[in-house]
């Protein structure tokens, strides 16, 4: 190759990278055959003294080394030793990432011996794969915190298991203090249901034993008289029947957690440290900084692959989205395109949260014979989620990360990793065997880095937080008990915008355009504009624009066809913005039904579109059920459009200054169009925008036309207060 990229081994050494048909299935056989390896797992020698734990305390943390198998074998754990009903009660394990939620389930499943969605099920935001008698249920921390919303003491579920804690992301944090609250409230009940079942046999039990209407009861402490009759329920004022319930057993688990902070938020709980199986890592770093690391990347993939013989393992790479995976994606196919005869060939596999589910499973498969994966990923990999095969890690040394100030708004970043996440990386290298790990970095650079990630909740925006809070029966959000307190500007913030978005009233309390926003997986000022085009009759093309919005990329731009690209794509351009340039094109995609040649001509991003199709039908049900007309269309009356979408989004306007640029109503910051938008070079009095992305200028992406008397009407309660911000 004419350009490499130069390694250093930890000990400082400079190197290169040296050599290294459908049939019925029987489920019960299969499980059989898998058992031995799980009783090969490290964890299955502290089997016991977990259970034991577990049945002697409310909580337990439990910090299990990287391959010990504690993500799949807990779970299994639990269920063999009856701390569920078949039909009756659940276990829930949660994951902050869908794929992994996913793929867990589908090999304890296995494990189990059972089809996926039977006992083992798993739930994910617009897919449920369980049933009435699942009782090892995977999902993710989100889907959890919504089903909080309509069983406040989740009555179905005797233990919650929370996988990979230490990632902190911003439903974990909620979910922590809610399953907190719920255990007190549970351990209170079952308390009251042991001492109804005890004075069921005393002397009174008979002279006491009325068959009358259920006295109502409230979780204080009232006196003896007050109690309930004996055989009736134990019934409370906001839970109604809470007869059977028992203590709610909660489980946090990881790799690399603060094991005696989570001891100590949850009371003292118990720490038990299970050893894990890893094999030995060789750790390079590179020996100069990387200007360009997709290109680094890249050089680094193809220096292995060349210089090491395909059966030595399989490739993995850390990048930081979406965008990254695919321009990498795409040097990879070009280059593997031009390898001589005799080279195996290289099979791209990208993995990422937005990919369509039958594309992420794609990376498990085995690669064809002569051929050798490349699985290029976001952070999703880290944990919970294990490659067969990788002998290989590629590491970035960045990830996106989400942040947001009052005075901007919300932006995506891209930063340096934390020393966690560099060995959790390195650690994905040896999982099966001896590996190697690629650092696209120098070892000063890995000395600067933060030991930890700061925690979600304290950099993100709050509102779809304090909204779920609150539809949970929250009031006061200030005295909730956080692990990690946010601002209380941050959550002043949040209040505001939610007030400002009527989800709120006067006295700070849920109304009920509040609580029907809470249905929605989505933040409140997408639900907001949903709900706004009921009223102005265009909710098929709202719904639609959402579902475009929930991709990163609907357009792909080869870097050697620049010109012919925006050409393409100027067919679908309207003058008014974005949203409607993206509606247009969904149009013209349905048109073709989705043709791959059509595709391929206008440079549209196919997988993605597929993506969006799949949302909207999932939008499309949500809100048939929650009884919204979604055939309600504008025709070509598009403005109607434009002002739903400022009812959502008021709070991320610009109006146009003398000196051409566009200052924010937020914050008066100046926003520069991206250049990939429509926008970009126009000058109209006034513009919103879906997100703030901050590179070497505050960038406004999704952006659109908008009439400043428009903005005035959208919120006038923000706009009556805007001093406040």
């Amino acid at each position: 190759m004419a350009k490499q990229v130069a390694f250093q081994n930890a000990n400082g050494t400079e190197t290169k990278s040296k050599p290294t048909k459908k049939t019925k299935v029987d489920y019960k056989a299969r499980a059989l055959g898998l058992r031995a390896q799980r009783e090969n797992l490290p964890i299955y020698s502290a089997r016991s003294a977990i259970i034991s734990k577990v049945r002697e305390h409310s909580t337990v943390v439990i910090v299990g080394e990287t391959g010990s198998g504690k993500t799949t074998q807990i779970p299994q754990y639990l269920l063999e030793s009856g701390f569920t009903t078949y039909g009756q009660t659940c276990i829930a394990v949660t994951q902050p990432r869908r794929v992994a939620a996913t793929s867990i389930a589908k090999r304890v499943s296995e494990e189990v011996g059972t089809p996926l969605g039977a006992r083992v099920g798993y739930t994910i935001r617009f897919e449920d794969c369980s049933s009435e008698k699942t009782q090892l249920k995977f999902c993710t921390d989100g889907l959890l915190l919504r089903e909080i919303l309509s069983d406040p003491l989740l009555r179905r579920y005797t233990v919650v298991v929370l996988d990979e804690a230490h990632e902190r992301t911003l439903r974990t944090d909620i979910l922590l203090g809610m399953l907190k609250d719920i255990q007190r409230e549970r351990k209170r009940v079952a308390e009251l249901n042991a001492e109804a079942e005890r004075t069921q046999h005393n002397e009174y039990s008979d002279s006491r034993n009325s068959r009358a209407t259920g006295t109502h009861i409230k979780f204080t402490d009232e006196a003896e008289d007050d109690q309930p009759p004996i055989g009736e329920a134990v019934v409370d004022s906001v839970y109604g029947d809470v007869t059977g319930i028992g203590e709610l057993k909660i489980i946090v688990m990881s790799a690399t957690l603060d094991a005696e902070r989570f001891s100590e938020y949850f009371d003292q709980a118990p720490i038990l440290y299970v050893a894990g199986r890893q094999f030995p890592v060789t750790t390079y770093f590179t020996t100069q900084p990387q200007s360009d690391y997709l290109d680094a990347a890249h050089l680094t993939v193809l220096q292995i692959h060349t210089e090491t013989p395909s059966t030595s393992g399989d490739i993995l790479v850390f990048l930081s989205g979406q965008e990254d995976i695919e321009n990498v994606e795409r040097l990879l196919r070009e280059s593997a395109a031009q390898f001589p005869k005799g080279v195996p060939h290289l099979l791209p596999c990208p993995i990422f949260a937005a990919l369509p589910q039958a594309q992420q499973s794609l990376v498990f498969e085995p690669a064809p014979e002569f051929t050798r994966k490349v699985i290029l990923a976001t952070n999703i990999a880290e944990t919970s989620l294990t490659i067969p095969g990788i002998r290989h890690v590629v590491d970035s040394g960045v990830h996106k990360v989400r942040g947001f100030d009052p005075r901007i708004g919300e932006s995506l970043l891209v930063e340096p990793i934390s020393k966690s996440s560099a060995r959790q990386r390195t650690g994905r290298a040896g999982r099966e065997a001896a590996g190697f790990c690629y650092r696209l970095y120098t070892e000063a650079d890995f000395a600067q880095l933060d030991e930890d990630s700061v925690p979600e909740i304290k950099r993100c925006q709050l509102s779809m937080v304090v909204l779920q809070l609150k539809a949970a029966g929250v009031n006061d959000i200030l005295k909730f008990d956080f692990m990690d307190r946010p601002s209380k500007r941050a959550l002043k913030h949040a209040l505001l915008e939610l007030y400002a978005l009527e989800a709120l009233d006067d006295k700070g309390e849920l109304t009920q355009l509040g609580r029907w926003m809470s249905e929605f997986p989505l933040e409140p000022t997408y639900s907001k504009v949903i709900y706004a085009s009921q009223k102005l009759g265009c909710t098929r093309e709202v719904i639609d624009i959402v579902s475009l919005l929930s991709v990163d990329s609907l357009f792909y731009i080869p870097a050697d066809k620049r010109e012919e690209s925006n050409a393409a794509q100027m067919t679908f351009r309207s003058k008014d913005g974005d949203h409607l340039t993206y509606l247009n094109l969904l149009r013209a995609y349905n048109k073709v039904n989705g043709d791959r040649e059509w595709c391929h001509e206008h440079y549209v991003n196919r997988r993605n579109m597929r993506h969006v199709l799949d949302v909207r039908e999932q939008l499309n049900r949500l809100c048939t059920r929650l009884s919204l007309d979604t055939s309600k269309s504008c025709g070509a009356e598009l403005d109607a459009v434009l002002k739903c979408f400022l009812s959502g989004f008021f709070h991320n306007c610009a109006l146009l200054q003398p000196d051409g640029s566009y200052k924010s109503l937020s914050g008066s910051q100046t926003v520069h169009i991206h250049p990939g938008s429509s926008m970009f070079s126009k000058k109209v009095p006034a513009i919103f925008y879906d997100q703030l992305v901050f590179t070497n200028k505050l960038h406004a992406r999704a952006v659109s036309a908008a009439d400043p008397l428009w903005i005035a009407q959208a919120s006038p309660k923000l706009y009556g207060r805007i001093s406040q911000l």
